[in-house]
């Protein structure tokens, strides 16, 4: 399974790409939504995941699923809020925008972990 992760933090890059490369074949970390783009059109992620706050005056997470959904390569593939807007109201807001699920950080790698197990048996 191949994952996407768009995430500035470095660190919080690291912390995600050590936790889900023990459970998946394979995570690409891009670092702003440019770059995620470039990824899509390169190689073909099953999964999505996409930080909120990309970094100032850069794309952020909303705007880059904006334009990851125009890319027909990209149809049925899920894309999921990695963020750290945790306030309430805030999941139904990213879900409604697009996202087709939402985690806060700090993240609950249990629950994204079966989401994640959903989509692997989805593609299988």
């Amino acid at each position: 399974m191949n994952i996407l992760y768009v995430e500035d933090n470095k660190i919080n890059a690291m912390v995600m790409n050590k936790m889900l490369s023990k459970n998946v074949s394979n995570v690409m970390i891009a670092e702003n939504g440019p770059t995620a783009l470039k990824i899509v059109k390169e190689s073909s992620p099953d999964l999505i995941l996409v930080d909120i706050n990309l970094g100032l005056n850069q794309m952020d997470g909303c705007e880059l699923l904006k334009r990851l959904k125009k890319l027909d390569i990209l149809k049925n593939i899920p894309i999921y809020a990695v963020t750290a807007y945790a306030m309430p109201g805030d999941a139904q807001k990213f879900i409604k925008i697009g996202f087709d699920k939402y985690f806060s950080k700090p993240v609950n790698f249990e629950k994204l972990l079966s989401a994640i197990s959903s989509v692997a048996s989805g593609i299988n």
